[in-house]
């Protein structure tokens, strides 16, 4: 990877993302390049697909429902082209990391909200957390019982 592109990309990054100093993000840079399996930084269309990226949600953030990993997947696709490019990877991480409360409740309205009406029904959230939690084993005593 190209030192002084890397450089600018991380300048170009860094102006927009202030939870994550600079040398973080080179490491999130050099991640994200890793995963996708390119070197190249000038690339545009170089980007996590969806099954990539729920790879990850799964295997490092222990996440297991599809309807969610798929929510979060558009929540980070900004552009909505159905891959997550470098800066959206960082911006991405840098609030479900280490966003502030207003920045992760915005988050996660955009994961929960899908019909377009300006809320998220009280059902909608109770369905989407009961998919995401594991499964209660048979002995162990539910609040609907």
């Amino acid at each position: 990877m190209d030192q002084k592109v890397l450089k600018r990309l991380v300048e170009s990054i860094s102006k927009s993302v202030n939870s994550f100093k600079k040398s973080e993000i080179e490491c999130l840079i050099r991640i994200f390049h890793n995963v996708v399996g390119r070197g190249d930084v000038k690339l545009a269309n170089v980007g996590l697909d969806r099954n990539t990226f729920r790879v990850i949600l799964h295997s490092i953030f222990g996440m297991t429902d599809d309807v969610l990993m798929n929510r979060v997947f558009f929540a980070f696709d900004k552009d909505n082209d159905n891959y997550i490019n470098v800066k959206e990877w960082v911006k991405g991480l840098s609030v479900f990391l280490r966003g502030t409360f207003e920045e992760k409740l915005k988050f996660c309205f955009e994961v929960y909200y899908f019909n377009g009406d300006g809320y998220i029904s009280r059902e909608r959230i109770y369905d989407m957390l009961k998919n995401s939690l594991h499964q209660q084993s048979p002995g162990e005593e539910t609040d609907e019982e």
